[in-house]
């Protein structure tokens, strides 16, 4: 029996959660309007709609269509933005050394996770937005694609999308799976529940991250027999650290000496930017030859940071603009290119990831340990959660409060080479215990597969 018969209020929730969507389908088709106004390719329309275009490789000119009718398998990887990205990119990598002949259909909801899934995810078959949870679109992509699994990153639980999936009889997979607190808490009221207890009927498979994870979707109706905890897949990233050569050609691009000391501030939000700038402010009266680069984490705000970095007194320059000229203490390196700041990361000294210090849940902290370097994010870290207490409890990490703690802590490890070096050995300490937790995505799949047919339109397989 199918898992979505399993939740005896499955029609009418379905019928309500249509009826939601279809009262805010005026906010989607703005949404698609300002995308397009803002430059996302007219095309996008089709995708938006679930009349996904023609694969990009490998099928030549053959509209995208089921993969049984290729004689293999295909899966549908979602990843909604940068962050999944990253996530699904180790995923897709694993598929396909897993099935070398699978079709691999990567979707996404912002720009600039496209624009990353294309460079991060170069052996996916075919890229496009995710339809609109409006139905019919996502019946009609399903029934383009015919996946043999639908695959889902973090917390991307579409309704109508999982909905349209079961109808063909594809696999439902949630990949790398987290529950925040936010989530978890609105989980557990009495609306919640029904929500969610619908929601995960849909799923043959919960593939979470971590024990805390994997209790909490427990907690929240998910069934005991499809949930497994594999590991973090982003810390199952390739070897990632650039060679001495490489970043030694990116600090000469932004400017920077070999004594140099860089402070960067990632994935920053309104209100953050000003702390960091004081914070700048304090460190170089000690430390005159360190320097700074703020990444935020809307491009669209690139303006309006360099504004407030030239109100505390400094000069902003940007990334784009970076020639090799040397970059002096009164000058703030903002980045405004796409896809650039995990790479960057490995320059760093010392990495501080926002989101963090208002009510934004965080953002990727682990991406400066992937390189080594320690990190620093304040006690708003709810998307990441586990992952704050990981570093925590290994000290690589450090939680900051407030301006006064980010000074000390800056300070501490800034003035500190020794300290520094130790951080960077345990970092690689913690990412060699959770490498192969893609493979483990990848085995679990395979399982998954072999318990069921896919309906093909011309059949099953």
């Amino acid at each position: 029996m199918s898992v979505v018969s399993g939740c005896p209020c499955r029609k009418n929730m379905l019928f309500v959660y249509n009826e939601v969507m279809w009262l805010l389908s005026p906010a989607f088709f703005a949404y698609g309007i300002r995308r397009i106004l803002d430059g996302t390719r007219f095309s996008a329309i089709y995708d938006w709609t679930g009349r996904f275009p023609k694969w990009d490789k490998g099928q030549g000119t053959n509209d995208i269509e089921s993969g049984a009718k290729c004689g293999v398998r295909c899966f549908w990887v979602h990843a909604v933005s940068v962050g999944e990205v990253v996530a699904a990119s180790s995923v897709v990598a694993a598929l396909k050394r897993k099935f070398q002949d699978a079709l691999v259909l990567v979707t996404t909801v912002t720009e600039t996770g496209m624009k990353t899934a294309k460079q991060r995810i170069p052996n996916a078959d075919a890229f496009a937005f995710l339809p609109f949870d409006i139905m019919p679109f996502p019946r009609w992509a399903m029934q383009r694609v015919r996946p043999d699994v639908l695959i889902l990153t973090e917390t991307e639980l579409w309704g109508n999308l999982m909905h349209a999936a079961k109808e063909i009889g594809s696999k439902v997979a949630l990949v790398n799976g987290r529950i925040s607190d936010a989530t978890f808490a609105r989980s557990q009221t009495p609306l919640g529940k029904l929500a969610y207890q619908w929601l995960l009927s849909h799923l043959d498979l919960c593939l979470m991250r971590s024990e805390l994870d994997a209790q909490r979707i427990l907690q929240m109706g998910a069934p005991p027999q499809i949930v497994k905890v594999v590991g973090d897949v982003k810390l199952d990233q390739p070897q990632v650290r650039l060679s001495e050569s490489v970043k030694a050609s990116l600090r000469s691009e932004l400017g920077l000496f070999s004594d140099h000391l860089l402070f960067i501030a990632g994935s920053t939000h309104e209100g953050e930017e000003e702390v960091i700038l004081r914070v700048y402010q304090r460190l170089i009266s000690y430390l005159p030859n360190l320097r700074l680069l703020i990444a935020p984490r809307h491009l669209e705000r690139v303006e309006r940071v360099m504004a407030k970095i030239e109100s505390a007194g400094f000069k902003p320059v940007r990334r784009s603009f970076c020639t090799g000229k040397p970059i002096r203490q009164n000058e703030v390196i903002v980045l405004d290119t796409v896809g650039e700041l995990a790479k960057l990361y490995a320059l760093a000294t010392v990495a501080f990831v926002g989101g963090s210090l208002i009510q934004r849940g965080g953002h990727n902290i682990m991406e400066p340990v992937l390189h080594g370097v320690p990190v620093l994010f304040g006690p708003h870290i709810d998307n990441f959660r586990p992952h704050a207490e990981l570093l925590l409890r290994e000290g690589i990490g450090f939680q900051v409060h407030n301006e006064n703690e980010l000074v000390d802590t800056a300070f501490k490890l800034l003035n500190s080479e020794p300290l520094r070096r130790t951080l960077a050995w345990k970092a690689e300490q913690l990412l060699s215990r959770h490498r192969g937790a893609s493979d483990r995505v990848a085995n679990a799949i395979a399982e998954l597969v072999g318990q069921g047919k896919v309906d093909t339109g011309q059949g099953v397989k």
